[in-house]
Order: C-alpha cells, then structure tokens, then sequence
C-alpha cells in the first residue's frame, strides 16, 4: 500500500479517491492539509494574542511582584488647570463680558478674587446716568443732571473713570438769580492686595458754584476694600465698601469772592473716607446708600461779611463737608433702569451768604453697556 493511501486512511479520505488520481491526488492532499493547518496555526496564535492583553488584572495574576511594584512605585502630578479654559473666548473689546455661572455680574463693584479663576481678559463697564434734579437750600428750582462711569479691569488692576455735570439757572433764597455749574471728574486706580484690601492712587477735579469755587484740585492716595461683608452676608445680595485716604485740597474762587477776601485759592490737608453699601432685593430692584466725608486737618478761616463787598476773618476752623445719597434703582432690562434719588450735601464751614445744607430729589433712567 503506498503511502498516500495509508494517509489518506488516517485522515478519513477514501482509498479509493487517491487511487482514481494516482500522483495526482497525493500532491492534492498534501497541500490540502498544509493549507488546513497553517489556517489553524494563524487562528490559534491570534486567540493567543488576544488573551495576552497586559491588562492590569492580567498582570496581577500573572506576576503579582511586578504587579506590586507598579503600584508602589512614584505617580505622576495631576495635570495643571489652564485659567483661560474655564471660560469663553475673548468676546472682543465692544462685547460683554462672559462670565461662569453663577459669578456676580457686576465685577466693577467687586472684588477680583471673587473670580476663580480669575477671568483673563480685558473687563470693561459703562453706565450713563440722566436725572430729573429739584433742589432746595442753596438753590430753589428744578434742572437735568447727567454722569458718566467708565471702568476697566485686567488682572489684579482696575481703573475706573467717573464725571457728572449738572447746569442750570436758578433763583436763590434771597430771591435773586444764579447760574448754577456743578461739575466733577474723578480717576482713580487700584490695586488689590488679596480679597480684603486694595490700594488706590486718584485725582478728583470739581466746579461747585454754589460755594463760589471755580475749581478744586483733590489728588489723594488710600486703602480700601470692595465688600467688607463678604464673610458675613450673601455677596450677590449685600455689598458694604469702604474707603479711606488723605489728600491735598486746592480751591481756586471765583473772581468775585477773590475780591471779597483778597484771595483767588486756598490750601489745605484733609483725610477722605467713602462708603457704600448696596442691597439686591432682586435682579430687578436694587437700594444704594453712599457717604462721603472730606475732613480738613489744617485750620481754615472763617469769614463774616461787613458789606456788600467785604468780609473779615473771625476764626479758623477744621472744615469738613459731607454727601449722604439714598438711590432705589429698577431694571427694566440689562441694558436700562428707572431710579429715584435723595441726597444731602452739608458743609461746616461755607460763605457767609450761602447755606451750609443742599438738598436734592432726583428721579431719572440709568443706560448701562
């Protein structure tokens, strides 16, 4: 029996079959089975393959010292957070700011660190404020008043830009006429030191009329803080700011009281102190109180007039004047709001034929963008 037909028998093929094809079919055979077992060799290798995955539990049943090692060897640091990721792209310069949820819109009246992360970018504000004035005391009578706040932040740093005018003619409370020019502009930048405290260097420039001063130089350098109850109270509702600085006051009058007194300006050291507290009732309706006190350090001449045009010192004193102001503001939308005003101004030591108190009933609309 040759030795095709004795292997066609162990492999289950017919003698037969091999005999019909003689050389033929035992070439045929053979490459058959070949052909078999390599398709084997290949499909038993890849299930091999894929049971030899380094999966960790693999190792950990196939070498638990290894596995061990691993497990106790250094581990890598976390990933660093990268600031900007948290928040949008940079809207643009004309573009409102886009800020987490949750974060306080109005950054300008808040500390930065009440950010975190900080925001990145440029942040930018600017309301416009028109009121309706009626004011008793000095003057008697009604006019329009408007204001201007511009506010920038990057970092740590903020500056803001503030300026109001109020123009009118009036009659006075002994019945004769006056213009009335009450002007201010005031810049001012700041620096925080941590969530608590800032510093500040400004320059505050102002035209009272009404206290016969044409112009009145306050540069001023202090210490503040944007919300002194953050700890306390819900700093999306309540806000108390203070602050506090001394400055050089510099007045320069009119040219009428520069003939009454024989001096065109006046020099003097004084300590300021500002706050402000603010309450939310909600995101419509909003109660601000501001108070502002200058106190003047060095002595100033108090004046008596003893005619028309002339005037004598009867003492000095340490002169101080205040601004009380009570606001309610309602947002019609983000964009304007409906407010209504009343504020006090007192100063200790005014001229002889002016008032020491002005009192002002303002109502009007706030554009904010």
């Amino acid at each position: 029996m040759s030795s095709c037909v004795r292997f066609s028998k162990e492999i289950g093929i017919p003698p037969k079959f091999v005999r019909d094809r003689k050389g033929r079919g035992c070439n045929w055979i053979a490459f058959g089975v070949l052909a078999a077992a390599s398709m084997f060799a290949v499909t038993v290798t890849a299930v091999q393959a894929e049971e030899l995955k380094l999966t960790p539990e693999f190792i950990q049943k196939s070498n638990p010292d290894l596995y061990r090692q691993i497990q106790d060897g250094p581990r890598l640091p976390p990933p660093e957070v990268d600031p900007v990721k948290p928040y949008d792209p940079d809207p643009g310069f004309f573009a409102q700011p886009v800020l987490k949820p949750g974060q306080i819109e109005e950054w300008w009246e808040n500390s930065s660190y009440s950010y975190s992360p900080a925001y990145p970018y440029l942040l930018k504000h600017t309301h416009l404020k028109f009121t309706y004035v009626n004011s008793t005391g000095n003057d008697t009578g009604h006019s329009w008043k408007g204001a201007a706040l511009v506010a920038l932040r990057k970092d740590r740093f903020t500056n803001t830009i503030a300026y109001s005018i109020d123009k009118k003619h009036f009659v006075s409370k002994d019945g004769s006429s006056i213009d009335k020019d009450t002007q201010g502009f005031e810049e001012t930048a700041q620096y925080e030191l941590n969530r608590y405290l800032f510093v500040e260097a400004a320059f505050h420039w102002q035209r009272m009329s009404i206290f016969m001063i044409e112009d009145r130089y306050i540069p001023f350098v202090g210490i503040g803080s944007y919300n002194l109850l953050q700890d306390v109270l819900s700093q999306k509702k309540d806000r108390l700011s203070l602050n506090f600085g001394v400055a050089r006051v510099t007045d320069k009058y009119y040219p009428i009281v520069a003939d009454i007194i024989k001096s065109d300006s006046a020099k003097f050291k004084a300590v300021y102190t500002k706050a402000e507290f603010t309450h939310k009732f909600d995101d419509m309706f909003t109660y601000k109180q501001e108070f502002t006190l200058k106190h003047a350090t060095d002595a100033t001449p108090i004046y008596k007039m003893i005619g028309e045009d002339k005037s004598i010192v009867i003492g000095s004193t340490k002169r101080y004047d205040w601004n009380w102001g009570n606001s309610l503001e309602f947002a019609l939308n983000q964009f304007v709001g409906f407010l209504v005003s009343y504020n006090v101004s007192y100063d200790s030591n005014p001229w002889p034929i002016a008032a020491k108190r002005d009192v002002e009933l303002m109502t009007g609309f706030k554009f904010a963008f």
